[in-house]
């Protein structure tokens, strides 16, 4: 597709099918997702220590040698409850802290205003709610600020966006991790707030000068307070947004040239050439397929541009989580997948879309200490999750791997391996410490989620003929389970190993499953593939050859993936999410009785003749 207007565009030839979470495409190599909160009602100390249950649009800095993200959340459902913003810190975006609370409950006094709906407010039951685009602004001072809006929304089709609340709250974080006192920057005169009605001052009070100074500058940075629109449409100065009704969800990136493109959801897309005092007429670029997951544009410290976002239509079906990237900032081709797993959603709630959604880099400038790219989004709008990219953005491996764990240092991330971990499900590189062996070191897999499973994939060369050798330690064999599938680009498995949980090695090929022995110890294994002839011969510790036909047709393989339970296509993107049960999955909260522990001790590849 072609366009002359000089606005941005997907011209790449990759598109996702969307019956598979991850569409299909290749992954992002190298790219670790991190669970950072799993929502829990039966034991909110595992989780925010309250229990909600809606937990979405985090967002995410780097300040002062730690990660800083955000995140809102609501008892139940969007819009609705005692709403609330949670602060996690992170040394290394593998380690979060437990959240803590940034902007706490609001109760509303209901002999106030309230806004054009204040009289679907129930006595006792009646809360503000949280809804904000963005939370962080660094000061050239070097301050850091915390935002959040606090919104009224009686029920769960007002929409805090469209002007309803009482404004907009600021708190300064200090460098020691305390927080000092909440004022408001700007009040929401629609809904009647005011400094006289509001139980928060106005910032101006506050007798830290240097606080004042940095909330006057950002209010006079045109392009961080045009993420207020939405919310802040009642304000009156009309010189105060640079574009009014521009679109949701608003950021932007600067080309070599230094001009802006500015963003929104829904494809809207702009340019400014002065800095973002004013913007060219926001336009569709049809070629950017998204819905009402946000996206997120940004210049990558390579140099090159990067975009992500859900290539999806269907806002109720988010997924996958994907990133397109480009030389020059406007023409972006190579669509990758960033996140491709959507675990069942556990808990009910009006307006819970599914999948990864959302997505916001590093806020207010900020620049990732090891050059790589950073997401922040929430899955089924209730677990919290951080995406490290590597830098430069690459769907291919060219060199064959020889891993060397051991010269790694644990509990950091593993170069060139895929992770999908949470906190009941965790991927870690660990070290293995047994009696009368030297120490080394692992890539861990252990699970005791009932309704998720950890995985960790390696990308090798694409290969018509290649010799895979992995070695793995599982700590039990009378329960858990671990599958080890050969994929090519597509994900499309040819062949899967299985450490079953009734003690049996399965291998499932062309003529179905055989089961190749029991095991207890260290399993060392190899495949030797033939996609021309359409042949695995694999062997373990040594042993003869089993040689089975693929059971799927793949041209070339560049996977294997590790994953500690059964592959999952649910849900699916045909079901009707608006008129499903309203019901928690049982046992959401609860771990399994067993945790699941598998060790991968090594891995390589090499081409064979």
């Amino acid at each position: 597709m072609k366009r002359e207007d000089g606005y941005i565009r997907y011209t790449g030839d990759e598109s996702p099918n969307l019956v598979f979470h991850d569409g299909g495409l290749r992954p992002a190599v190298g790219t670790w997702n991190v669970q950072v909160v799993r929502a829990n009602r039966a034991h909110p100390q595992w989780a925010d220590g309250v229990g909600n249950t809606y937990n979405h649009a985090p967002n995410i800095t780097w300040w002062q040698g730690k990660f800083y993200l955000a995140y809102l959340s609501n008892p139940v459902h969007e819009h609705l409850g005692a709403g609330q913003t949670f602060l996690c810190t992170s040394p290394d975006a593998l380690h979060w802290t437990k959240p803590q609370v940034l902007f706490p409950p609001y109760p509303l006094d209901l002999s106030l205003d309230n806004g054009p709906h204040a009289d679907m407010f129930e006595e006792g039951e009646a809360y503000a709610c949280m809804h904000q685009r963005m939370n962080f602004y660094i000061a050239k001072d070097g301050r850091l600020l915390a935002l959040g809006f606090y919104g009224l929304s009686p029920e769960v089709f007002t929409m805090p966006c469209m002007g309803n609340g009482i404004g907009r709250a600021v708190r300064e974080i200090y460098a020691d991790g305390s927080f000092g006192p909440i004022y408001m920057a700007l009040y929401s005169t629609r809904c009647g707030y005011n400094r006289e009605t509001c139980r928060f001052p106005y910032y101006q009070e506050s007798p830290d000068a240097g606080f004042v100074a940095a909330v006057d500058e950002l209010l006079a940075d045109k392009l961080t307070v045009l993420q207020w629109w939405e919310e802040n449409r009642d304000y009156p100065a009309e010189d105060f947004f640079a574009i009014r009704g521009g679109g949701e969800a608003f950021n932007y990136y600067q080309l070599p040239d230094g001009r802006l493109v500015g963003l929104w959801k829904k494809s809207r897309v702009s340019i400014s050439e002065d800095g973002g005092k004013t913007w060219a007429p926001v336009k569709i670029s049809p070629s950017l397929v998204m819905s009402g997951g946000k996206i997120w544009g940004e210049r990558t410290p390579d140099g090159r541009y990067a975009l992500c976002y859900n290539p999806n239509t269907d806002s109720c079906h988010r997924w996958p989580l994907a990133v397109v990237t480009s030389e020059d900032g406007i023409e972006f081709r190579n669509m990758l997948c960033v996140h491709g797993e959507v675990p069942p959603q556990r808990y009910w709630g009006f307006w819970r879309d599914c999948g990864p959604n959302y997505i916001r880099g590093l806020e207010a400038g900020a620049v990732a200490p090891d050059g790589a790219m950073y997401l922040t989004y929430s899955v089924n709008k209730e677990d919290i999750w951080v995406s490290r990219v590597p830098v430069p953005i690459t769907g291919r491996v060219t060199e064959h791997v020889h891993d060397d764990f051991q010269a790694m240092t644990p509990r950091t991330f593993v170069p060139g391996w895929n992770v999908y971990s949470g906190v009941w499900s965790r991927v870690s590189l660990e070290t293995i410490h047994e009696p009368g062996s030297p120490d080394r070191n692992a890539l861990r897999l252990r699970s005791k989620d009932p309704y998720d499973y950890a995985c960790a994939t390696r990308v090798f060369p694409e290969s018509e003929k290649i010799r895979i050798h992995a070695s793995v330690l599982p700590r039990q064999n009378y329960f858990g389970r671990l599958e080890i599938d050969l994929t090519d680009g597509r994900g499309v498995c040819v062949y899967r190993v299985i450490l079953d949980s009734d003690r049996t090695l399965k291998l499932k090929h062309g003529n179905g499953f055989t089961v190749a022995g029991v095991y207890g110890n260290e399993l060392d294994m190899t495949w030797e593939v033939d996609c021309v002839e359409r042949t695995v011969s694999f062997s373990v510790n040594g042993g003869e050859k089993m040689t089975w036909k693929f059971f799927n047709s793949a041209a070339t393989v560049e996977r294997l993936v590790f994953r500690t339970g059964k592959k999952r296509l649910a849900p699916y993107l045909d079901e009707d999410r608006e008129f499903l049960p309203a019901e928690d999955l049982p046992g959401a909260g609860e771990m399994l009785i067993q945790e699941s522990v598998y060790y991968i001790t090594a891995f390589d590849t090499q081409a064979a003749e």
